[in-house]
């Protein structure tokens, strides 16, 4: 399974039904939950292309690159 590059730390609770996933992202700095019934991870380990901050920051990355090739 792929995950996000700034992905710093995940893992899993159980309270009862629900599946509690605790993720740090490195972009923004920040510690987020996301609440399941079902196991469905947050979008860092399914699709991580599609979340916001992975392409800001990739796209901010390669500007630097770009930057320093020319």
């Amino acid at each position: 399974m792929r995950r996000c590059p700034y992905l710093e730390q995940l893992y899993r609770d159980l309270a009862g039904p629900l599946r509690i996933y605790h993720f740090d992202c490195h972009v923004d700095h920040r510690s987020k939950r996301r609440y399941a019934l079902h196991d469905s991870p947050p979008i860092c380990v399914r699709d991580y292309e599609s979340c916001h901050l992975y392409r800001e920051e990739r796209r901010r990355e390669d500007d630097i690159i770009y930057r320093y090739t020319d």
